[in-house]
C-alpha cells in the first residue's frame, strides 16, 4: 500500500471538505424551510392546542351601535402565541365566526393590519399584517407584542362563551434563525478547531521545513566528507579506482529493488562508501601487489575488516556503519570472515555490500585478470547464491541485470 507522505495535510483537506459540505447541506436546509410555507389551525384561546403558533382573543369590548339598533359594535383584540424558537413571516389569517345568527355588516377600524389588503364576508375575515408600520408585526417572533386587532359591526354580540365557535388558519412562512439550531453551534465549534488546527499545521510544517533544510545540510556534510574518505580509500588500490562510489550506487539499486525504507537507504549509501576504509592501514606493496598473495599477506589483508570495524565503531551518526566495514566479507554459509557469522546473522547491510563488492569486481579489470562478461557474472551470482551471497539478494540482483535496471559497464560509472 502507498504510503501517504503528508497525512496531515491530507487529514486537514478532508476534514475541511466534510465540514463546508456539512454547513451547505445545514444552510440548505435551514433556507428550503424557511422558505417552506406552513399552515396553522385551530380554536380561538384552545388552551389545548399544541401548534408552534396559537391565535388568542381578547373578551371583545362591546356596545350597541347607536345609529342601527340591533346590530352590534365589538373590538377585537387578537395576539399569536409562540411556544418553539421559530418565527412566522409573511403571514395571513383566517377567522370564522360560526356561531349561529351572526353576520358581518361593516369593519369601520383597525389596527397593526392592512385594512385595503382584507378580504370581509359575512362570517369570515382574511387578515394581513400591516408592514413596516405601527409594533411592525409583519413578523412574529417570541418575547415580542404581535397584538393587531379591529372594530367589527355585526348582527350579534360575541361573548367569551362564544369563543369556541371561532376557528382560525394561520399561514406563513415558518422561519427559524440558523443559529437557534444546536448543530449551528457544533459547525461554529468545528470551525474554530479546524482554524486551529491549520494554524498548529502551518506552524509545524515551518518548523519541519526548517529541520528538513538543516537535515539536508547535514546529511550533505555527510555525503561530501564520506566521498572524501572514499576517495583517499580508493587512491591507496590503484586498480580499484572509483570502486567505493560504485559499491554504494549498486548498493542503493539493490535497497530499493528490495523496498526498504528511505532511510536504510540513504544509510547503505554511506555505509557502502566507508566500508573498505581499513584498507588506509594496509601496506601499499600488499594492496598494489600484482601477483598472487602469500597466506602470511592476505591474513594482513583481511584484517582490513576489523580494521574498518575499529575505526568507526564510536561514529554513530549513521547507523550499521561499523557493520558496513566489520562483515561485508561475511559469507551466507558462515565460511566468510572476520567473524564467520552464517545467514541473517550477517547484518542486512552488509549482506547488501557483499553483492555489491561482488558485482564491480567481476565487472572490473583487475591486474590478474579481465572483466566477466554479463553471462558470466549471472553465472557467478546464481553459482554462489546461498553460499557466499545471500540468495534473496542474489535472485534480485540477478533480475535487475537481466532487465538492465543496473548497468554493470557504465562509461558514466568508470570514468578515468
Amino acid at each position: 500500500m502507498r504510503k501517504i507522505k503528508r497525512p496531515g495535510l491530507v487529514n486537514l483537506i478532508v476534514s475541511f471538505s466534510a465540514l463546508i459540505l456539512a454547513m451547505i447541506t445545514f444552510f440548505t436546509m435551514v433556507l428550503v424551510k424557511n422558505n417552506s410555507r406552513s399552515t396553522f389551525k385551530g380554536i380561538i384561546n384552545d388552551e389545548e392546542n399544541k401548534s408552534s403558533f396559537a391565535v388568542k382573543l381578547a373578551l371583545p369590548k362591546d356596545k350597541i351601535w347607536e345609529e342601527a339598533p340591533n346590530q352590534w359594535k365589538q373590538q377585537f383584540d387578537f395576539s399569536i402565541d409562540v411556544s418553539s424558537k421559530t418565527s412566522l413571516k409573511d403571514w395571513e389569517l383566517t377567522v370564522t365566526f360560526s356561531k349561529e345568527n351572526f353576520k358581518i355588516k361593516d369593519i369601520p377600524d383597525v389596527w397593526n393590519i392592512d385594512k385595503d389588503k382584507m378580504v370581509v364576508e359575512a362570517q369570515r375575515i382574511e387578515i394581513y399584517p400591516m408592514l413596516n408600520e405601527g409594533l411592525k408585526i409583519e413578523t412574529i417572533t417570541s418575547g415580542e407584542s404581535n397584538k393587531f386587532g379591529f372594530m367589527i359591526v355585526m348582527t350579534r354580540n360575541i361573548s367569551e362563551d362564544d369563543f369556541n365557535t371561532i376557528s382560525y388558519e394561520l399561514v406563513g412562512r415558518n422561519y427559524r434563525a440558523p443559529q437557534s439550531y444546536a448543530f449551528f453551534w457544533i459547525l461554529l465549534f468545528l470551525s474554530f478547531v479546524w482554524v486551529a488546527f491549520f494554524i498548529a499545521y502551518l506552524v509545524f510544517r515551518t518548523k519541519e521545513k526548517n529541520f528538513e533544510k538543516f537535515k539536508d545540510h547535514t546529511y550533505n556534510l555527510i555525503s561530501q566528507a564520506m566521498n572524501t574518505f572514499g576517495s583517499l580509500i580508493d587512491v591507496k588500490d590503484p586498480y580499484t579506482k572509483d570502486h567505493s562510489a560504485r559499491v554504494s550506487y549498486y548498493s542503493v539499486k539493490i535497497a530499493r529493488k528490495l523496498g526498504l525504507d528511505d532511510d536504510f537507504v540513504r544509510n547503505i549509501a554511506y555505509i557502502a562508501l566507508m566500508h573498505d576504509c581499513g584498507k588506509l592501514l594496509i601496506d601499499d606493496d600488499i594492496l598494489g601487489k600484482p601477483d598472487k598473495l602469500t597466506d602470511e599477506e592476505y591474513n594482513i589483508m583481511k584484517t582490513h575488516t576489523t580494521n574498518g570495524g575499529r575505526a568507526l565503531q564510536n561514529f554513530t551518526a549513521i547507523e550499521g556503519i561499523k557493520d558496513g566495514a566489520m562483515y561485508h566479507h561475511e559469507r551466507y554459509d558462515g565460511n566468510g570472515y572476520p567473524s564467520g557469522l552464517k545467514g541473517e546473522d550477517i547484518p542486512l547491510c552488509a549482506r547488501i555490500i557483499c553483492v555489491a563488492d561482488a558485482l564491480d569486481a567481476m565487472s572490473s579489470d583487475r591486474c590478474y585478470r579481465d572483466r566477466l562478461t554479463k553471462e558470466e557474472i549471472l553465472k557467478e551470482l546464481k553459482e554462489c547464491s546461498g553460499g557466499q551471497f545471500d540468495p534473496k539478494i542474489a535472485s534480485v540482483v540477478n533480475e535487475m541485470i537481466e532487465n538492465n535496471e543496473i548497468d554493470l559497464f557504465d562509461n558514466e560509472l568508470r570514468k578515468d
